[in-house]
């Protein structure tokens, strides 16, 4: 049997570039979970340039974040925009339920979710951005519902 790899702040980055992309939670040491929806947190992106990263990079961007990853569902989520040879890093949660996840997902202005059973993404439809906060809320809600609907039933977006 294999053995496992630590994964620490050193080897985040490493991880990043070998599977292109990871889900770290650095209260509990896990790592890309095996169910549920990554669900980034809309405020916390950054970016940089893929060929200038550094693991220093990484440790500040946990250092000035450490307050809201803290906690059992809250994870670094770091991959590869390769359209633009960017390496992202963000604030993710992991959500259980798909509804609640394109929810989440469509309410913090995500281009798509990632649905961790399936190790793939899962597109959003764009926010409401006219109304009041209400029916934006009510309108992402019934997005989720549908998109939702449509993954279950046909397993096709």
């Amino acid at each position: 049997m294999a053995k496992a790899k630590k994964l620490n702040l050193k080897t985040v980055l490493e991880e990043i570039f070998l599977e292109g992309g990871i889900s770290y939670n650095i209260t509990t040491g896990e790592v890309n979970p095996k169910s549920g929806y990554m669900v980034s947190i809309l405020g916390f992106e950054k970016q940089f340039d893929a060929d200038k990263i550094t693991d220093n990079d990484i440790k500040e961007f946990i250092s000035a974040n450490a307050y809201d990853l803290w906690g059992e569902n809250r994870f670094v989520g770091g991959w590869i925009d390769k359209d633009n040879n960017k390496v992202v890093l963000d604030i993710s949660v992991n959500i259980t339920d798909m509804t609640n996840a394109c929810y989440t997902g469509i309410i913090n202005k995500q281009k798509c979710i990632y649905d961790c059973s399936n190790k793939r993404n899962i597109s959003l439809p764009a926010p409401q951005t006219a109304g009041t906060e209400v029916q934006k809320k009510a309108y992402a809600k019934m997005k989720a519902e549908q998109l939702a609907y449509l993954l279950e039933t046909t397993g096709v977006e």
